[in-house]
């Protein structure tokens, strides 16, 4: 099976490709840009694609002609192609966290990778992924390259929020928002991958919130189980009306406090069953976990919707509390006792 390059191996960002295919046929290319959107949407690869129509020598010698927006491609088999695609031109820059923080003395570095001339490129491309993670020295230190761009020079930052940069590097950009796929989109791409169990597809692909990346790790087994373990240890303490003794839920809280690494995994699953709980007697067909349509029907009938309400509060309230770095199983003892309400025994 061909696998598509350029912005043909972008699936679902539709508008974002448009924008940037209009900025090249135009010639009217900004000196930087923001995508902004969740992980695992398809920033990075979009950028790599851009990278690629800004520098392919074919598409260039067809911009003269005004070429209709949808033949606005990399040709994907021109030497500057080949290399921006192996991640191997020299003029194509990845700036990327290191230990989940983007430091000054990269920014430093980049700085001064920049007072030089491209070695070969058209257009050298600046990808800085993941820019949230700059910390305040870093973000100040490239407001002087926003500031005042290098020659022949693009700067291509990914985010999750704008909101989650300074504002004077947001107000120097010009951002282009990138948004959840599509459940059929996300199937898609994990029919193309490789190493995903046909069986899981379907789960995958509904469980992930749009998120490709996401829904590579929920198509790993051992997620599913996980996501399994804990709807039913949820059921046992919801079905029987409403007085499941607290030793029950302390006790869910110490196990899921045992793997710290994955508390903020199971904190999630449990939000996507308590949500799916109120949804389901309204409207069955927009429930996320479509393969447990079943038992959340019969779950359902022993809790209200008040009820719900108030447990999704207290999941939501400890995983605030965990990003500031509280005590995990303090939070999650905290965490199920609201859970539980006023009738445990």
């Amino acid at each position: 099976m061909t696998i598509p390059s350029g912005f043909n191996a972008i699936v679902g960002q539709q508008h974002a490709i448009r924008l940037l295919k209009t900025f090249i046929r135009k010639g009217t290319l900004p000196h930087a840009l923001l995508f902004t959107g969740d992980d695992g949407v398809g920033k990075k690869t979009t950028a790599t694609a851009f990278a690629m129509a800004c520098n392919c020598l074919t598409l260039e010698a067809a911009i003269r002609h005004h070429p209709r927006l949808d033949a606005i491609e990399a040709c994907g088999k021109c030497i500057p192609c080949r290399k921006i695609a192996g991640n191997h031109h020299p003029d194509v820059i990845h700036v990327n966290p290191l230990s989940s923080i983007i430091k000054i003395s990269q920014i430093r570095t980049l700085l001064q990778t920049l007072t030089l001339k491209p070695n070969e490129a058209h257009r050298r491309v600046v990808i800085l992924s993941e820019a949230q993670a700059m910390n305040a020295q870093a973000s100040n230190a490239l407001l002087k390259v926003l500031e005042e761009p290098p020659d022949r020079t693009l700067l291509v930052l990914t985010a999750r929020r704008s909101a989650d940069l300074l504002a004077t590097v947001v107000s120097r950009c010009r951002q282009i928002r990138f948004f959840p796929l599509s459940t059929a989109d996300v199937r898609r791409l994990l029919a193309r991958a490789d190493g995903i169990e046909p069986e899981f597809v379907e789960t995958a692909a509904a469980l992930c919130g749009g998120s490709f990346t996401r829904a590579q790790q929920l198509a790993d087994s051992r997620w599913l189980s996980r996501r399994d373990w804990i709807i039913r240890a949820m059921d046992d303490r919801m079905t029987d009306e409403g007085t499941s003794p607290v030793r029950a839920w302390l006790a869910l809280s110490e196990i899921l406090a045992k793997k710290k690494d994955l508390v903020e995994e199971s904190l999630e699953i449990i939000t996507m069953w308590l949500r799916d709980l109120l949804v389901v007697r309204h409207d069955p067909q927009r429930i996320v976990n479509q393969d447990r349509l079943d038992m959340l029907s019969a779950t359902a009938k022993h809790v209200s919707p008040v009820q719900l309400l108030k447990q999704i509060d207290a999941v939501d309230r400890a995983k605030t509390a965990l990003r500031s770095n509280t005590n995990a199983r303090l939070t999650l003892d905290a965490m199920v006792l609201r859970m539980a309400g006023p009738n445990i025994r």
